[in-house]
């Protein structure tokens, strides 16, 4: 599988933990058959909004969202689309008292997760998925410090 970075917001992105992030999730939840792309978009609030309204309905802006589009069985099709919602992303840094970078990265994995899909409706799927998160970042963090 291969991850697209597309940037719509003048931000400084960290690729190389992104990909590193990328590869431990896809490698754990993929199939060998899997050779889908999936596009990873750094974006505005305003598109996050646009996209929340259109596909769920919600009339507010949201800090990610990801969209299933093509079966990974081919080398060009799309296997999912990741938006993430770069003020927002930004705002939740200063909250968790994290830097912009982390809270990307925890913003992409968490979209990753709901890819292959995981879910948190209910308390034990949100355990998962944070349990899942936390295991693939720290992985991450190991791996690669730029």
């Amino acid at each position: 599988m291969k991850l697209n970075i597309f940037k719509e917001t003048k931000i400084r992105i960290p690729w190389r933990k992104l990909e590193t992030l990328f590869t431990a999730v896809t490698q754990n939840e993929s199939t060998r058959a899997d050779k889908g792309q999936v596009n990873l978009i750094m974006t505005t609030n305003s598109r996050l909004r646009a996209l929340n309204h259109q596909f769920r309905d919600i009339d507010n802006a949201t800090d990610v969202l990801s969209f299933n589009l093509d079966e990974p069985d081919d080398i060009n099709s799309i296997f999912g689309e990741i938006y993430i919602a770069v003020p927002i992303a930004t705002h939740q840094a200063k909250q968790y008292r994290a830097t912009l970078s982390q809270e990307l990265l925890r913003l992409t994995c968490h979209g990753l997760l709901h890819l292959y899909g995981y879910d948190h409706q209910t308390d034990s799927q949100r355990q998962e998925m944070l349990r899942l998160e936390e295991q693939y970042l720290l992985a991450t963090e190991g791996k690669n410090n730029a």
